[in-house]
C-alpha cells in the first residue's frame, strides 16, 4: 500500500526487514510470509532482498514519507496473521528509533494499522 513511496534501494531493504519482521517471533507464520510476498509483488520489477544494519536504516531512509512508509509496511507483516508478538514489537521499535520516529508517532502508526485491519474484518463480515 506504501511500497510505491519508496525507491528500488529501499524496497529491497524493505523485503530483507519484512522478512525478519516475519521470522523473529521463530515461527515462520504464513500469513506473514504471504504478506512478505505480497511487497514482492508490488515491488518494482527486478527487485530482491538487500540486507542492512539497523545502524544505516535512516541513510537509506531519508525522508519522513519513506520511513513512515517503511515502518506502515512492518506493521503490515506483523499484524497480517492478528498476534502482534512482542519480539516483533520489540524490532519495530528498534528500527523506529534508528529511524528518528517518536515512540508517539510509531504508537499513532501502529493505532492506524489496526483500524485498517479492523475494518477489513468488518468488510468481510458484510460480505458474507
Amino acid at each position: 500500500m506504501f511500497i510505491q513511496n519508496l525507491n528500488r534501494d529501499q524496497q529491497s531493504v524493505l523485503l530483507y526487514l519484512a522478512k525478519k519482521i516475519a521470522e523473529v517471533d521463530g515461527s515462520s507464520d504464513e500469513l506473514q510470509l504471504g504478506m512478505v510476498e505480497i511487497l514482492l509483488k508490488q515491488s518494482e520489477e527486478g527487485i530482491s532482498e538487500k540486507s542492512i544494519s539497523a545502524d544505516d536504516l535512516a541513510d537509506v531512509f531519508d525522508t519522513e514519507r519513506s520511513k513512515c512508509s517503511l515502518v506502515l509496511e512492518l506493521l503490515g507483516v506483523a499484524y497480517a496473521n492478528e498476534d502482534y508478538h512482542q519480539s516483533e514489537r520489540d524490532l519495530v521499535a528498534q528500527y523506529a528509533t534508528k529511524l528518528g520516529i517518536s515512540d508517539e508517532k510509531l504508537s499513532s502508526l501502529e493505532q492506524w494499522v489496526e483500524k485498517q485491519f479492523a475494518l477489513s474484518k468488518e468488510v468481510e463480515m458484510l460480505l458474507s
